[in-house]
């Protein structure tokens, strides 16, 4: 695993343009602030520089799960538990959750809060309503 991050296209473009114009690896490498090593590196062959595959680890959820989780929350009906009770899977909310994060077709939008209704809620609600019906355009 590299340590540090690849090399964009245009400091490839300076180390080939820099190598063809005689400087050195160490000059290159000062001037672009790199290591010498990956100037070298990417000098020795530049059409495999940064070809190498990588495993890393693979994923706890299988593909037909994943698809089953994006397909319900496009919905937009489910919060990331409510996904995990409505499909009953055995994956952690945080794991659904970089999972929907990683989805490029989905957009993160926070939820409006409001607060519960109550039933003493309802009945003021109500109550107003009569009273606003009996005065008419009076109130």
């Amino acid at each position: 695993m590299p340590r540090g991050s690849s090399l964009s296209d245009y400091e490839k473009g300076l180390i080939s343009a820099m190598n063809a114009a005689g400087r050195s690896q160490r000059e290159i490498a000062v001037v672009i602030r790199r290591s010498k090593t990956v100037v070298q590196t990417y000098l020795r062959d530049p059409g495999r520089y940064n070809t190498t595959r990588r495993s890393g680890r693979r994923s706890s959820l299988p593909a037909t799960t994943v698809r089953r989780i994006v397909r319900a929350a496009k919905t937009g009906k489910y919060s990331s538990s409510q996904l995990i009770r409505a499909l009953d899977f055995t994956v952690s909310t945080r794991s659904v959750r970089r999972l929907l994060a990683c989805e490029d077709t989905l957009c993160y939008v926070k939820r409006k809060s409001s607060p519960v209704l109550t039933k003493a809620h309802k009945i003021v609600c109500l109550e107003w309503a009569r009273a606003s019906v009996v005065l008419g355009t009076q109130w």
